[in-house]
């Protein structure tokens, strides 16, 4: 008994897992699952109330015993259904046979405990016999049916086929033995579905005539399985003696429940025979067809085949030309030896026109072979292609408008000879774009001289040596992204006591920006010779460009720097442009300097000078925006590691006899080389000392 209680408890386990499963998705919810949950929680929990001494609980037991059959054969029958279309009315026929054999049992059962063993044994026979069958009918026509979802069904119904056979055994088996096989049973069934839940839902693709196959085989199948129920319930209530008169009625009613299916199903595969022959009947017409639309393109072939060879000849004069150097000097001429080409080959050709037209319709060049009015002409044909959409010159039209006349009749000959005409539209085209292309490749290359000529030019105006003086030394970096750029670097002696050190960065990139640059040290050279301080020469400065910046809408960061040789001081104002770099042994960072807005932005901007007394060694690094922006790219690193780099190599040459500028200037190539550049890059590099070393130095 504790065999049995625990096997049975164990299966209600198994059917809210089950349940479980199926409830998962609320869209797609999987009724196999469900009813199969809610059966193996009925054949637990009823088992388990049989226990039970009393009248209610086998009252109860016996209707949950009942549900479990009767759940079961739904979920069976909910098997068929996405795949084979079960109608509902079978299900309703085998439900109220299922519900009359087995409830007329149970009824005895409390009506006669005296003949508890001998009941018990005929329901569950033919419980199992109710739902064998079915199963049977879903084993079979799934070995027929070649969807991707034919292994999911297989496991399911290698899971469902042992458990009927052990609840049909069930009185028959030993407690131990009941217990393992039940376990293994259920264990298969939860393992099943669990292998069902883990794989993709897959698409069920076949034609009318497979499905209509599968459904016919089916039917047959049920229909046999019919014929087997309703033969077995006669058998049985004719063979086996001592059935009491009650469960007798409930077979005859399950009998005659069956005996209706079977004439009810016998009729509905008539009509899927019916349908079957239908889809039959519409495949041969389908054939009929085909052959019929393969004899016209065998036609087509024929007729392509007299054009293969003049075809290949038009083909070999194109390839003659393609090979040909063309220019617009001997254009017309290639262009006239085609069309002799083309109208000479076409034997039903009788006028042949080609013209290069405008947009509008004016013919820039045409030529004509043959007679418009000719009076065997059966057959008009145009054809136009663009050259090219942005022009429309005598030399690049927009049209290339062929027009040919011929004798032909034939409507299927008439549409072959198409891409002739086609053909010849292409040929020319193309002869047209390799003279633009020729065109456009020399125009290039003048440009290219200019733009490197433009390039040296800038690069002439930009320092490349270095400034030494007495305490300060200068070097200018200048890395444009493209061949001229937008930022200035220079540095001016004004006088013996004051030198002007300025950068700057004009808006935008290429051409336009580099000259904007270039005006900046026209105007930077008029303003210094009559004011030094820096505040003075960005609003002088101001003055003179915004006018010209405002009409472009451009603008111009500048900063600039005035070194005092007397004073040793230097004096420092910013227009928009980013603060510099200050490196020394006391301090390494940004050096804090009032801002103001980049020129040309407003007339009467106003700038502040600030003071840098030099009073240890150090270095300044006056840049554009387009060294901090080369390592922006990488989101892993900090914005100024490039900053905590230079400092890094300013402290590793403190002690070293090496050049620092040179040192600076070589790291800033290679993060150059290493990132990629987005904008221009300039670089001042201003390096000074004190004059207590300079004197020791002298001394």
């Amino acid at each position: 008994m504790i065999w049995e209680a625990l096997l049975y408890t164990l299966g209600t386990g198994a059917g809210a897992y089950l349940v479980h499963v199926s409830r998962r998705s609320a869209c797609d919810r999987r009724w196999d699952a469900f009813w199969l949950g809610w059966g193996l929680i009925s054949w637990g929990a009823g088992h388990l109330l049989g226990f039970i001494p009393m009248a209610w609980g086998r009252i109860i037991s016996l209707s949950l015993c009942v549900c479990f059959s009767l759940f079961f054969l739904l979920a069976l029958h909910t098997m068929f259904a996405p795949y084979l279309g079960r109608e509902r009315w079978k299900t309703l026929l085998d439900a109220l046979t299922l519900c009359a054999m087995l409830g007329t049992t149970a009824v005895c059962l409390m009506l006669m405990p005296d003949l508890s063993r001998q009941l018990h044994a005929q329901m569950a026979l033919q419980s199992g016999f109710l739902l064998l069958l079915p199963a049977v009918t879903l084993a079979l026509a799934n070995r027929r049916m070649a969807d991707a979802a034919q292994p999911d069904r297989r496991r399911l119904l290698a899971a469902v086929l042992p458990f009927i056979v052990l609840t049909a055994a069930l009185p028959f088996l030993s407690p131990a033995l009941l217990f393992g096989a039940g376990a293994t049973s259920l264990w298969l069934l939860c393992r099943a579905h669990q292998r069902r839940e883990r794989v993709s839902e897959r698409s069920l693709e076949i034609d009318d005539c497979t499905h209509s196959y599968e459904r016919l085989t089916f039917s047959l199948h049920d229909a046999s399985m019919a014929a087997v129920l309703l033969t077995g319930t006669v058998v049985a209530a004719l063979s086996v003696a001592a059935i009491p008169r009650l469960s007798l009625i409930g077979m005859a009613l399950g009998a005659l429940v069956a005996l209706v299916r079977l004439v009810l199903t016998i009729r509905a595969n008539r009509s899927v025979i019916k349908r079957a022959f239908g889809y039959v009947d519409r495949l041969e017409r389908r054939f009929a067809e085909q052959l019929e639309q393969s004899g016209r393109k065998n036609a087509q072939m024929a007729q392509l085949l007299k054009l293969k060879q003049r075809y290949e000849q038009l083909l070999i004069v194109s390839n003659e030309h393609s090979m040909r150097e063309v220019s617009y000097e001997n254009l017309q001429l290639v262009i006239e030896e085609l069309v002799d080409a083309w109208f000479a080959k076409m034997g039903t050709l009788l006028y042949l026109r080609l013209s290069l037209e405008s947009a509008d319709g004016v013919v820039y060049y045409e030529s004509v072979r043959g007679n418009p009015d000719h009076p065997q002409i059966r057959h008009t044909l145009t054809e136009q292609i663009v050259v090219d959409e942005q022009r429309d010159s005598p030399l690049s039209p927009r049209y290339v408008v062929v027009l040919a006349k011929t004798a032909d009749e034939e409507a299927d000959e008439k549409e072959m000879e198409h891409p002739f005409y086609r053909l010849l539209a292409v040929n020319v085209r193309g002869l047209i774009l390799r003279c633009l292309h020729e065109n456009q490749s020399l125009e290039l290359r003048l440009m290219e001289q200019e733009m490197e000529l433009a390039r040296r030019i800038q690069l002439l105006l930009i320092p490349e040596e270095r400034m030494v003086l007495p305490r300060l030394q200068a070097k200018a970096v200048y890395l444009p992204v493209a061949y001229v750029g937008g930022d200035y670097v220079d540095y001016v002696r004004i006088d013996q006591r004051y030198t002007c050190f300025v950068v700057a960065d004009a808006s935008g990139h290429g051409l336009p920006a580099s000259l904007m640059a270039n005006s900046i040290r026209s105007a930077l050279r008029a303003v210094i010779q009559t004011c030094w301080e820096p505040d003075q020469i960005l609003y002088r400065l101001n003055n003179l460009l915004y006018a010209d910046l405002s009409k472009t809408r451009s603008f111009i960061t500048m900063l600039i720097v005035v070194y005092d040789a007397v004073a040793h001081k230097l004096f420092l104002s910013r227009a928009g442009h980013p603060q510099p770099l200050y490196l020394s042994a006391s301090k390494v960072g940004l050096f804090s300097c009032a801002g103001g807005l980049g020129l040309g932005l407003s007339s009467d901007s106003r700038y502040v000078r600030e003071e840098m007394d030099i009073t240890e060694d150090g270095m300044l690094l006056v840049y554009t925006d387009g060294l901090p922006d080369l390592k922006r790219r990488d989101s892993s690193r900090c914005p100024d590691r490039w900053r905590r780099e230079l400092s890094a190599l300013w402290n590793e040459c403190r002690t070293s006899a090496e050049d620092r500028i040179a040192l600076v200037e070589q790291r800033v190539w290679e993060l150059t080389r290493a990132w990629q550049q987005k904008d221009d890059i300039s670089l001042l590099i201003l390096q000074f000392q004190t004059a207590a070393k300079k004197e020791g130095e002298g001394a």
